[in-house]
């Protein structure tokens, strides 16, 4: 199907009726001059899309430049336009525009992942690198502010969908004006909370991309926010039970077990959906000794690993794999949810929480907050293409629900075959969340480009190439990399294939593999 861009469509008419629609305070008086194209300083100043820019500077080529305090330096080879500024009341955003002659003619959107408030300010210089004018937004409040779901009551919505649907208009208008040409194709990609959004795109405003990387995304955030809070309390309800250490060794073992399972002894599980595992067997006893777990320890922890129950024993999710490393932290987002949104209280202690009552009161406060809808119908009509990832060891978004959400897609839109046109999953054995792990966990998903900057191993050239050449991604190989150096690689495999060891070859390398399905 020829692909329709999102873009030169909708940005004529966003820079026809910046002047009207989009403007919420009154003009100044002495109106900024208009922009100049290729002229990064004309941009200050201006009002483009739902946009008010409030800086723009060319940056130029340096050794080690930071674009915030505390942020990761990077090499500045070319010079690029940095445009800062602000959509509607509060919602900032960063735009980084390549030279003209270097600009590839496309728009990317970069996700921000937990409760935003900051910028990707990873994906931003790859896409400038790549020849990407490249956009991400804080979604309208500062990580800094611990409080900040108490605030203005557009914060929620915002931070749930609305802020990145403006980020495109704006991205894109304010691209249009610098280049004096609208992009030709948009791209998005995220992980974590960054996947989430980039499902919400998908779902909510399918006109918005032509292609969507999405990582680790919790289609069902709201569940899964349940969990972390369930979690917290039934740990704080028993201080002092279980060790870092404690969860340490059922992850271990519980990994162990399920590799032994899957025919070649790698260090990682190809799919621990098909392994099964007791904690139970780490019991202390006449049968093990030194590293085990007391009977109660036991008890404990296999609660996490099953499926969490509400009051009435409904189980709300699949529970958690073997080989998952248990989150023994605490998570900022889930008591600030159920504190601050659902209750309006900042020092809210957990009490009177339950499953199924606090369930029922974030959907009701922050009714856009899932990203499950499975009818994809608009986004499939109009020629977008989507890659999903997910790490099979991920402790904070539940592979089970990730499979889940594939699974519904393929019922609605009429078939695995159907939603394989627009639509591919790709399970990483090893990988945590969103990265990290034994696993192989470099292949070119948020945050960095691939080892190797190919379809074969690179996810954004691979979406590339399916979005502008109808070459639908197939294996593609994921590294390890260690001391700067690739030390292994890993095919990953369009779910519900997985590789299998051919029986020959090192277990390190990806040519040692053929995916197959069953």
């Amino acid at each position: 199907m020829p692909v329709r861009s999102a873009t030169a469509a909708s940005v004529g008419l966003l820079l026809a009726g910046a002047a009207a629609a989009w403007i919420l305070t009154p003009a100044p008086s002495a109106p900024p001059r208009a922009a100049t194209v290729g002229d990064c300083s004309s941009l200050a100043g201006r009002r483009l899309g739902p946009a008010r820019i409030t800086s723009a500077e060319t940056i130029g080529p340096q050794g080690a430049w930071s674009a915030a305090p505390n942020e990761r330096p990077i090499t500045v080879a070319v010079p690029f336009c940095r445009v800062q500024g602000v959509m509607e009341k509060e919602m900032a955003f960063e735009l980084w525009l390549p030279q003209a002659a270097v600009w590839n003619g496309k728009f990317l959107g970069a996700g921000v992942g937990g409760d935003a408030g900051a910028f990707n300010l990873r994906d931003l210089p790859r896409g400038v690198a790549r020849g990407y004018a490249s956009a991400t937004t804080d979604t309208g409040h500062k990580s800094s502010d611990s409080t900040w779901m108490m605030g203005d009551p557009d914060r929620l919505a915002n931070y749930t969908h609305r802020a990145n649907h403006l980020l495109a208009q704006a991205g894109k208008a304010i691209t249009a004006a610098y280049y004096a040409k609208a992009p030709r194709l948009s791209y998005f990609i995220g992980c974590s909370g960054g996947g989430r959004q980039g499902l919400k795109e998908m779902q909510a405003y399918p006109a918005d991309y032509d292609g969507i990387i999405a990582g680790a995304p919790g289609p069902k955030t709201p569940e899964m926010t349940v969990r972390r809070m369930w979690e917290i309390l039934r740990r704080d309800a028993r201080p002092g039970l279980m060790a870092p250490a404690d969860w340490a060794l059922i992850a271990e073992e519980g990994a162990k077990t399920c590799d032994r399972e899957d025919g070649v002894a790698d260090g990682v599980a190809e799919d621990p959906q098909t392994c099964r595992f007791d904690p139970a067997v780490l019991q202390c006893g006449k049968e093990r000794t030194g590293r085990c777990l007391s009977a109660e320890q036991v008890e404990f922890a296999g609660g996490f690993y099953s499926p969490m129950k509400d009051e009435a024993g409904r189980a709300i999710d699949g529970g958690l794999l073997p080989g998952v490393l248990v989150d023994s932290g605490r998570s900022r987002l889930a008591p600030a949810t159920f504190g601050q949104a659902v209750r309006r209280d900042t020092n809210w202690n957990g009490a009177g929480f339950s499953v199924a009552g606090d369930l029922k009161a974030i959907k009701r406060v922050m009714p856009d907050l899932a990203a499950d809808k499975t009818d994809l119908s608009a986004f499939e009509r109009r020629g977008g293409k989507a890659i999903l990832y997910h790490g099979w060891m991920d402790p904070a978004v539940a592979a089970r629900m990730m499979l889940a959400y594939s699974d519904d897609v393929a019922k609605t839109m009429g078939g695995k075959a159907t939603a394989d046109r627009f639509m591919r999953l790709y399970m990483v054995p090893g990988m945590g969340h969103c990265a990290g792990g034994p696993g192989a966990d470099q292949f070119g998903g948020a945050g960095s480009d691939a080892p190797t900057v190919d379809a074969s191993h690179d996810m954004l050239t691979a979406l590339e190439d399916w979005v502008e050449k109808g070459r639908a991604p197939q294996t593609i190989v994921a590294s390890k990399i260690t001391g700067g150096r690739v030390v292994r690689t890993h095919p990953l495999c369009p779910y519900p294939a997985r590789a299998r060891y051919s029986g020959k070859g090192s277990p390190d390398d990806a040519a040692s593999y053929t995916c197959a399905r069953g």
